[in-house]
């Protein structure tokens, strides 16, 4: 299982800073327009896949900004570092072989700091523990 931090943890390992670089275009890259049509408009589907329940640039915009703003700190079992972001609210689906698996509650938000490969899609809120791996704190979305 990865490591997960709260905000206030981040900022201070230097992860994170009050100022991000979100990307005037969320979808300016060949890149990024792909992961956009991965997760809203998808015409195929992975084994493991998740898609937005509301597929649109105004929402999808709206996730992106509030997963930067609030998000926790994640970095998995293979160092990728990750924010992810509990909605409060269902954001997606994830499917498993094209069948819808679980409902999502939550955005994660990767290539973060990479204005050229951001791009978010649904996951779980369950996957994120209830306190920081630093400092023990519960974190707060």
């Amino acid at each position: 299982m990865g490591m997960y931090y709260c905000r206030k943890c981040a900022v201070e390992i230097g992860e994170i800073s009050d100022e991000f670089p979100i990307s005037d275009n969320l979808i300016g890259t060949e890149y990024k327009l792909e992961k956009f049509v991965k997760h809203n408009f998808p015409t195929e589907f992975e084994e493991i896949h998740s898609i937005f329940k509301e597929p649109n640039l105004r929402k999808y915009s709206q996730y992106i900004v509030n997963t930067s703003a609030s998000g926790c700190l994640e970095i998995d079992d293979h160092g990728r570092k990750n924010l992810i972001f509990v909605a409060g609210e269902t954001t997606g689906y994830t499917l498993v072989n094209g069948e819808i698996f679980r409902p999502d509650d939550a955005v994660r938000l990767v290539f973060y700091k990479d204005t050229n490969k951001i791009h978010a899609f649904p996951t779980s809120g369950s996957v994120i523990p209830k306190l920081c791996s630093r400092c023990g704190c519960p974190i707060v979305f």
